[in-house]
C-alpha cells in the first residue's frame, strides 16, 4: 500500500509507514482504533493502575479520550511517521480491551513498542501475543532495524511481557519521574533485527 511521503531525522525522504487495518492471532483480533472504540478504550484508560505503570495519567474524561482518538493519536502518527497501531479485542467479542502499537520513532529504523491492557484480562499471555505479532510484521513490512521498549522498574508484568518477546534489558536509568511524580528506575529493553531473525 503507498503512502504519504515526509522527511524523516536525518532529512531523508520516506515513505509514511502503514500496516494492515487488521490483523489475527490465535485468540486475538488486532484493528485499528476508531471513535466508536472510545467507551471501551476510556474503561481501561481512565484507572490508574493501567495508566500510570503505562507513563501517562488516567484519562478523565470520555470526551478527552474521543478528542485523543480523533486528533492526537492520528497528529501524532503522521508527525511521527509511525503506523496506527491497533485494539486487542478477544476473539468472539467486539470490545476493544487494550492496545498494542508505536508510540515512538527514536531513529528512522528504530521504534518503541507500547502496550495497555484492561486488568479483566491480566495475565493470560494477551500482551504478548498481540506484541509478537506486531513485532514480526513491523520487521517484515517496515524496515526496521531495532525496536525498543521502556518501563518502570515496578512494573513487573511488563518486565516479564518484555522477556517473552525476547527482548534485552539494555540499560536501568536510576531515580526517573514516572507519571505521578514519584522517583523510580526507567528500564530500557532493546530487540535488533537480527536477534528476531534467529527465532523466526
Amino acid at each position: 500500500m503507498a503512502g504519504a511521503f515526509f522527511y524523516g531525522k536525518r532529512g531523508l525522504k520516506m515513505e509514511q509507514a502503514q500496516l494492515p487495518e487488521r490483523l489475527e492471532t490465535e485468540r486475538l483480533v488486532l484493528r485499528v482504533r476508531t471513535v466508536a472504540d472510545a467507551v471501551d478504550i476510556f474503561d481501561y484508560a481512565s484507572r490508574p493502575e493501567v495508566s500510570y505503570p503505562a507513563g501517562f495519567p488516567p484519562v478523565k474524561s470520555l470526551e478527552d479520550e474521543i478528542y485523543y482518538l480523533e486528533h492526537i493519536l492520528p497528529e501524532r502518527n503522521q508527525r511521527d511517521n509511525l503506523p496506527a497501531g491497533y485494539g486487542i479485542v478477544v476473539k468472539g467479542t467486539d470490545k476493544v480491551i487494550g492496545s498494542v502499537d508505536f508510540n515512538h520513532r527514536h531513529e528512522d529504523d528504530v521504534l518503541e513498542i507500547g502496550y495497555t491492557l484492561h486488568p479483566d484480562f491480566w495475565g493470560r499471555g494477551y500482551v504478548p501475543e498481540a506484541g509478537s505479532t506486531l513485532i514480526d510484521l513491523a520487521f517484515k513490512e517496515l524496515g526496521l532495524h531495532k525496536i525498543e521498549l521502556t518501563c518502570f522498574g515496578y512494573n513487573v508484568q511488563s518486565q516479564r511481557v518484555a522477556e517473552k518477546l525476547g527482548f534485552t534489558l539494555e540499560a536501568r536509568i536510576r531515580d526517573r519521574k514516572d507519571a505521578q511524580g514519584n522517583r523510580c528506575d526507567d528500564l530500557r529493553y532493546g530487540l535488533l533485527k537480527s536477534e528476531w531473525e534467529v527465532e523466526q
